[in-house]
């Protein structure tokens, strides 16, 4: 167990008492099953001081705002991506999150969700879903798939579509943002695949 000093202490004194109390009476001839009974009291109490402590690092775990994200392909076209989120916790959440995405370098202009302008909603210990399509994202900056598939070199893999993705988030009813790391990611045209780079 890894319990707090205080809380050692306090553990500690109760069965420390309920052992020395025990000891006496058999000294001084008292009754042996009540001062038992006064052990298994003293004993009970000191269980429940520490369950009382483990019960509240439960409660305070769950109320501790967690959420995340993950990124899943759908079947109909190897650019189109679900973005899954998971509210880990038992609070309400606003979500945000902003693709920061880039062809060749030059920044794509996103707005709504996935250009961190509005939120999305989930509730305690809930999950929700949205999608993109990475051609829309292309599209954007007067690109398309095959156009960008066809300049493909190797020296260009993670220049092509790179995103730097953000995810943050905050429970209703506060004010404190809660912000996870970046999820950098590119694009491998010449295989098809979404890359995590890391």
């Amino acid at each position: 167990m890894n319990l707090p000093l205080s809380l050692r202490f306090l553990v500690g004194a109760l069965v420390v008492a309920g052992v020395c109390g025990f000891v006496s009476a058999l000294y001084v001839q008292s009754l042996l099953l009540s001062q038992i009974a006064d052990l298994a009291l003293v004993l009970t109490l000191a269980a429940l001081v520490v369950y009382c402590y483990y019960t509240y690092l439960i409660a305070k775990e769950a109320s501790t705002p967690s959420a995340a994200f993950s990124l899943l392909k759908l079947q109909d076209s190897p650019y189109h991506f679900a973005f899954l989120l998971h509210n880990h916790c038992k609070l309400s959440l606003q979500c945000w999150c902003r693709l920061n995405a880039t062809v060749y370098g030059q920044q794509v202009p996103l707005d709504g969700f996935y250009g961190g302008q509005t939120s999305f909603d989930v509730q305690p210990f809930g999950a929700a879903n949205g999608h993109f399509n990475l051609a829309d994202v292309l599209s954007k900056v007067g690109w398309t798939p095959q156009e960008v598939k066809e300049k493909f070199t190797s020296q260009d893999v993670k220049r092509q579509l790179y995103m730097d993705i953000e995810f943050w988030y905050q429970p209703y009813g506060l004010s404190h943002v809660v912000r996870n790391v970046k999820q950098p990611h590119y694009f491998d045209f010449a295989h098809g695949v979404l890359v995590a780079d890391f």
